[in-house]
């Protein structure tokens, strides 16, 4: 702590003023007042190069008080080891281990196994929701998830035996300042306190998990364990969508316009929403693309490019025309950060892509009387120009409407507006930050997504200088599907989902551990 105070910009100040105050003529009334102030040891601290007074401090005895009381979880922690549970546990970790079959999942231990129940986030998520009859759990296993990250992450940190890199950084502050900020504007504006507790649950719970996984990643092992298990889960659900498009699976008729007689169905595979499946493939095609930068063998480059291209097909199947445009985002970073010449192929790809007939069906349905008309009478235009209506005659332009009041999901199974409200899901996830939360909501959003890029370039920056271990690559993977999963954002309300929401925070803190967390840069 010493060392990196001393080497900072607010370290450096204090030694200059105390030097300037060290300068003064010793029979002048200021030069008397500095010798007898109060704050003339902290200065004199500032210019010493051992700065002895700090030990002594106020806040340094804290920080010891903090460590001597962090020393005794060592009993709680044995207690635990020892008691039923934790031997229970510890049984099931070690059968598992000897597994030819299942030994991969818990060759990482406890930790391990949450973080690829993390990976596998959305698929887990579907099958306990629309697969298993298990109400009860499908309600609750999330929250159950994030206390069990909660208390391993307190877990790790009570058996350090040695100082660590700090996992914080300003985005921290960022994230943290907008749960904050929610949290007033649901206490200040709530027509109806539970439906308000619930819309701020569902904007800000997920976030929680940048916080939990950035401080659960223990080396680069968890984090590789973590992204090829997001990779092969994403793999399996793009094959499915490309198996709906060949059997042509039955679709609502308002999913597309008559006038699109060329679009003969929509994928979705386990999303129920073409939309969020399109958003999904975006978020891990450049990851794919970046697992065949990452490593040399051609068995590597093979596979990551196999799953890059499935992706992007499935993708396309999905008719989303705001997907299609993420995707091009995405690529474009990912060919701006990784390889200049994946610029032609994706321009060569693009114009390929405008010869099938459902995509120059679904494009040239833009420029058509008939979609001016939709557009303008129901479609998203009419809706984010009534959305601003609301707000103005209905709410509070700087504060919003309320969390869960309008354009929503918690809204949408609410409308306790009813009367003279009509409830439609924006389709723009900054809109509806907007219409709940107002432009105070808004900018602390922007204000957090900002954070998030800036420390992500960080990240690739810091990576990139050690990029022969193959981290530059997939974090520039990373990162490419986030930008796009945020333009999307403005064409859907994607993260009302909460596996995307989650998902796009897990993915935030492997970005982040890629050139900021690791604690050794070294091949695993």
């Amino acid at each position: 702590m010493i060392d990196l105070l001393q080497t900072s910009l607010l370290w450096r100040l204090l030694q200059a003023i105390s030097a300037w105050f060290g300068r003064l003529p010793s029979g002048s009334v200021l030069c008397g007042a500095w010798k007898t102030s109060y704050i003339r040891s902290v200065f004199r601290a500032a210019g010493e190069s051992d700065a002895p007074a700090l030990h002594e401090s106020f806040f340094e005895r804290i920080l010891q008080g903090a460590k001597s009381r962090l020393a005794g979880w060592e009993g709680v922690r044995a207690c635990v080891l020892q008691s039923v549970p934790g031997r229970v546990v510890s049984w099931l970790v070690r059968v598992t281990a000897a597994s030819k079959s299942l030994g991969w999942l818990a060759s990482g231990g406890v930790t391990g196994i949450l973080l690829t129940v993390l990976a596998l986030y959305s698929g887990i998520d579907w099958a306990l929701r629309d697969v298993l009859p298990l109400p009860l759990i499908s309600s609750v296993w999330d929250e159950l998830l994030l206390i069990a990250a909660l208390f391993f992450a307190l877990w790790q940190r009570t058996g350090v035996k040695k100082a660590e890199p700090s996992r914080t950084t300003t985005l921290d502050i960022f994230v943290g300042a907008f749960m904050l900020i929610c949290l007033a504007l649901m206490l200040l504006i709530s027509p109806r306190m539970d439906i308000a507790v619930s819309g701020y649950r569902a904007v800000c719970q997920y976030l929680l998990w940048f916080f939990l996984v950035s401080r659960l990643l223990r080396g680069d092992g968890d984090y590789r364990r973590m992204y090829y298990a997001m990779l092969a889960l994403a793999g399996v659900i793009a094959l499915h969508g490309v198996y709906q498009y060949i059997i042509a699976v039955p679709i609502p008729a308002h999913w597309v316009a008559q006038a699109e007689q060329s679009v003969r169905t929509r994928v979705f595979s386990i999303f129920g929403s073409p939309n969020i499946m399109a958003c999904y493939m975006v978020m891990f095609a450049p990851m794919a693309a970046g697992l065949a930068y990452s490593k040399k063998g051609w068995q590597y480059k093979v596979l990551g490019w196999g799953l890059a291209v499935l992706m992007c097909i499935s993708c396309l199947f999905t008719m989303s025309r705001g997907g299609w445009v993420a995707m091009a985002v995405a690529i474009l970073v990912f060919a701006l950060l990784v390889d200049g010449r994946l610029l032609l192929l994706m321009a060569v790809a693009g114009v390929a892509s405008l010869a099938l007939p459902f995509v120059a069906s679904r494009i040239g349905f833009l420029f058509t009387e008939d979609f001016t008309k939709a557009n303008s009478n129901g479609g998203r235009d009419s809706r984010w120009r009534l959305g601003m209506e609301y707000l103005q005659n209905f709410g509070s332009p700087l504060f919003g409407m309320g969390f869960g009041q309008f354009g929503g999901a918690v809204a949408m199974q609410n409308q306790i507006h009813r009367s003279y409200l009509s409830y439609f899901y924006m389709d723009n996830y900054y809109m509806k930050t907007l219409t709940e939360t107002g432009y105070v909501g808004l900018f602390s959003y922007l204000a957090m997504l900002m954070g998030l890029i800036v420390n992500g370039l960080r990240s690739l920056y810091r990576s990139f200088r050690t990029k022969a271990d193959g981290f530059y690559a997939m974090s520039a993977g990373i990162f490419a599907g986030l930008c796009g999963t945020m333009v999307h954002c403005y064409f859907e309300n994607i993260f009302e989902e909460p596996y995307m929401l989650a998902t796009f925070w897990i993915l935030a803190a492997m970005l982040l551990y890629g050139g900021l967390y690791r604690p050794k840069l070294k091949q695993i």
